[in-house]
């Protein structure tokens, strides 16, 4: 019998965490309700109780009734937050579900999100609709997201529905799934792509796998870059082919357009002395949605990606400004670095004639690389274009090779 915690307001959702707590011990498991409240009033009991929760974060109830409501939902937040980490960390849940309004999905939102990926969790909200930004709710982790349909003030047949599969989607992950990440001591690489370098990076990748590599992939477009430096740090991954630096353009714009969300990257790889093959695939062009488009964007120049998407060419002053960045954080690097650059574009749509095909801006890059990469970093440029299948063999080479150097290393050094 799995224990199933239910994170809920017991003083204004308390019929729906009733019916959810009958499901869960209907399913044969026992629910565990954590309340946080922040109303004078709670008709109906809960497992752990809101002063217990409080008490976590050190707080009394006191001081919480005695706060206006910005200040009482940060307080609960944060108590909430170590109340849900200990519980996991004692092994004494299996799997957790929030539901509720803005107010709950919030705290739930906060807390769930320290949690590790795979544990079972999940979240009916009635904010998980329309334009809201869905980073708010879940982060980078794995969280399930249900949207309620209806206000949660009562029960009725819409919203039995959709918390009894609510219910039943955690309980089926709670019984068959919960599986965390476990390398099994297996060293892995990751690699970052999206559609403008898939190919290349696919082809690399299935090369290396080839060769006995283990790889993990990253969407580089916002949340991808971001996991994949937070899982190097963890010490998930061991080694990067970072192929897709296309996530630095947002950053570099101020955090504005799709692919936003993913600051600092290239950081974890150089702070951790990880082996680390980087290309500046995708650095020179904004993804921008319709309602992002820029003041100058018919002077810049763009293709439509899709119907809501526009590729918008950055300029020359911006790519170079983006490449020092480059090199301002590879220069921190403290493991086994190597750059590559192709010459003949970096990107698809690149080849001569077509639209992102900029030449001249790319031979100041290799200047850049060439005159500002300290010494200990390799810098190789290739009369290529980045969708070349010669320049996937490349890459794949050139990690191999980064990979057996650096294992040499270790051996040496035992």
């Amino acid at each position: 019998m799995a224990v199933v915690g239910v994170i809920a307001s017991c003083d204004t959702k308390y019929h729906e965490v009733q019916f959810v707590q009958k499901k869960i011990k209907m399913s044969g498991n026992s629910p565990l309700i954590l309340d946080v409240s922040t109303g004078p009033h709670i008709p109906m009991r809960a497992d752990v109780s809101r002063e217990e929760i409080l008490a976590m974060g050190g707080y009394t109830w006191e001081q919480v009734h005695a706060m206006d409501k910005s200040g009482a939902i940060a307080a609960m937040t944060e108590s909430i937050s170590k109340m849900l980490l200990k519980l996991v960390g004692e092994k004494k849940i299996d799997g957790v579900m929030g539901m509720g309004g803005l107010q709950n999905t919030v705290m739930c939102s906060a807390a769930l999100r320290l949690l590790p990926i795979g544990f079972p969790k999940i979240i009916c909200s009635t904010i998980a609709s329309g334009y809201r930004y869905f980073d708010t709710v879940v982060g980078d982790k794995d969280i399930m997201v249900v949207p309620s349909i209806v206000d949660f003030a009562g029960m009725n047949p819409v919203n039995e529905a959709v918390l009894g599969n609510t219910v039943s989607a955690l309980i089926g992950m709670v019984t068959y799934g919960g599986k965390r990440i476990d390398t099994h001591g297996e060293k892995y690489i990751a690699t970052t792509l999206m559609g403008i370098t898939n190919d290349t990076v696919m082809r690399a990748s299935d090369e290396l796998t080839a060769l006995g590599r283990k790889m993990i992939s990253f969407h580089s477009t916002g949340i991808g870059g971001r996991v994949m430096e937070s899982m190097i740090r963890e010490g998930v991954i061991s080694a990067v082919m970072d192929l897709s630096l296309h996530e630095m353009t947002a950053e570099y714009l101020g955090d504005y357009g799709y692919s936003k969300g993913a600051d600092n990257r290239l950081c974890a790889a150089a702070e951790m002395g990880i082996p680390a093959l980087i290309c500046p695939g995708g650095i020179d062009f904004a993804c921008l949605r319709k309602e992002e488009l820029l003041k100058d964007e018919e002077d810049r120049g763009y293709v439509w990606h899709n119907q809501d998407l526009t590729h918008t060419r950055l300029y020359e002053s911006e790519i170079l400004d983006i490449t020092h960045t480059i090199v301002e954080r590879l220069n921190r690097s403290k493991g086994k670095t190597e750059v590559i650059l192709p010459m003949g574009g970096l990107r698809t749509m690149s080849y001569p004639g077509e639209f992102f095909y900029k030449p001249e801006t790319i031979q100041k890059m290799r200047q850049i690389f060439e005159a500002d990469l300290k010494p200990e970093i390799v810098f190789k440029a290739y009369d290529l274009n980045f969708c070349d299948p010669e320049f996937a063999d490349i890459c794949a080479q050139e990690m191999e090779v980064l990979l057996n150097e650096a294992e040499g290393s270790r051996k040496e050094s035992a």
